[in-house]
């Protein structure tokens, strides 16, 4: 296996430093020491720390918008009878595999969360870009299954089984890093102290069940 290139090192520490500290909080300086490199390399590559900051969070986004769009052609293949709870635990258990199962989890999920609660105007562009895709798929997939529900009725059944995605993948990711660090582990759902394989199963049957239950009982008081 070659070693990674220059640019690799320079996003891999990249991705690190901007996740535990914050974009401001990071200087070129420490990117390129982090990596080994020569402050120059970011602008040889880069042209800025802007655009490295973006690019960091495609290299992430990218693959995983890709992983949705195959859950959803496959779904769309599907009978109209099955769509609504398969469009739903596809989705879990994609972004569930992204937090839980894929190197570098964890650390994507806590840059995800800087970005959220400290957004830079540029960046959203970017995760525009990259997630619009899905969401357009999502809705138009779903308002025929549900056509009593408006499309923010719809937005909203789609962000409430997002949160429910991340809350279960924070515990997990929380609990492995007290492992790691030594540290006596808390866990706050003790029945769900269980290996990866049978917790990802478990959250996705999970939060499909309660989420497909809502959609339904929403369609239904909308259709009365």
């Amino acid at each position: 296996m070659s070693a990674p290139t220059t640019k690799d090192r320079l996003l891999d520490e990249a991705e690190k430093l901007f996740a535990h500290n914050g974009f401001d909080a990071v200087s070129v300086r420490d990117i390129a020491a982090a990596a080994e490199a020569n402050a120059a390399a970011i602008n040889y590559h880069f042209q800025s720390k802007e655009n490295l900051y973006q690019e960091v969070l495609r290299r992430r986004i990218l693959p995983k918008r890709e992983r949705l769009l195959a859950m959803l052609d496959e779904v769309e293949g599907m009978d109209q009878a099955e769509r609504l709870e398969a469009v739903f635990r596809g989705f879990a258990r994609v972004h569930l595999d992204d937090a839980i199962r894929r190197p570098g989890g964890a650390l994507v999920m806590l840059l995800m969360s800087r970005e959220l609660t400290d957004p830079r105007p540029e960046v959203g562009l970017v995760v525009a870009e990259l997630v619009q895709p899905i969401r357009a798929r999502m809705l138009a997939l779903l308002q025929p299954l549900l056509p009593a529900l408006t499309p923010r009725d719809l937005q909203l059944l789609i962000g409430s089984h997002m949160g429910q995605i991340v809350y279960f993948a924070v515990q997990w990711n929380k609990l492995q890093a007290q492992q790691e660090a030594g540290l006596p582990p808390f866990i706050p759902l003790p029945a769900l102290a269980v290996d990866v394989e049978t917790y990802v199963g478990l959250i996705i049957d999970h939060v499909t069940r309660i989420t497909v239950a809502g959609a339904r009982a929403m369609q239904e008081e909308a259709s009365a």
